[in-house]
């Protein structure tokens, strides 16, 4: 019996993919993927895992509006009992997937309707330890049919039932969110003009020109990336430069 379904949102995935789907070999029954565009191999490789039968691949293609109609999309396309949301930059870790292997087999996966995951961010390599980015608990497991996505265009989030009985699993999923700065740096124009086009935030326009000190402050003193070295370093600088792009965008938009 199928028991667990990966939801996925892809594009131009090829080279972060095969580990991510290794990680889920064993665990994940279904592929349930939406797939915004790919111009490289990342549809080919699917087509070969549905061919080796490792996984069964549920698979729709689509404009990406937004993150959280993207994740609906997904969600509407898993058939199991439980859903499993994943990124292609993203691993279980081998804690994680045995935990989960053997909470599917014995059935205590069933004592509660969703469960909270720790996600380790991995930057230029480092496993990252300052907050927010080490060992966050991130809902990420549940019922297939007690759960749905908001409507976010960007930090999307799961919405459950009322009531819905929440756990905590142990083992920590790994998400390799930065690799290259060049790639990450693609990410973040994509995020900054999918939350303009929203409409979700106003800025004034006073806010452009504190946006960026304060967000390196916060990222990189009050958060503690100072603790992590090159890596720490470069991500508070991201961070700054993503929220005056995102500020410079939504002012620009209102105008």
């Amino acid at each position: 019996m199928r028991k667990l379904t990966a939801t996925m949102i892809v594009r131009n995935e090829e080279r972060r993919l095969p580990a991510c789907l290794a990680s889920l070999a064993g665990v994940a029954d279904t592929l349930a993927v939406v797939d915004t565009g790919s111009r490289d191999g990342t549809l080919a490789l699917l087509a070969r895992e549905q061919i080796a039968g490792r996984f069964t691949v549920r698979l729709a293609e689509a404009t990406m509006d937004g993150f959280g109609t993207a994740r609906r999309r997904a969600l509407a396309l898993a058939d199991t009992p439980w859903s499993l949301w994943i990124d292609a930059d993203e691993r279980l870790s081998a804690e994680l997937r045995d935990e989960l292997r053997r909470r599917l087999a014995d059935g205590s996966l069933e004592t509660c309707d969703a469960w909270r995951i720790p996600v380790d961010a991995h930057v230029l390599g480092r496993r990252m330890t300052c907050r927010e980015l080490a060992g966050r608990p991130h809902l990420r497991l549940f019922r297939t049919a007690a759960a749905a996505f908001d409507d976010a265009a960007v930090h999307e989030g799961v919405v459950l039932q009322p009531g819905a009985r929440i756990g905590d699993l142990a083992g920590v999923l790994d998400h390799h969110t930065m690799t290259s700065w060049r790639d990450y740096l693609r990410k973040v124009d994509r995020y900054t003009r999918l939350e303009a086009r929203s409409g979700s935030r106003t800025r004034a326009a006073w806010h452009l020109w504190i946006a960026a000190p304060a967000t390196f402050w916060r990222q990189y003193v009050r958060r503690g990336c100072v603790r992590d070295g090159w890596a720490g370093l470069v991500w508070a600088g991201t961070s700054a430069l993503g929220a005056v792009m995102r500020d410079a965008r939504i002012l620009a938009r209102r105008r």
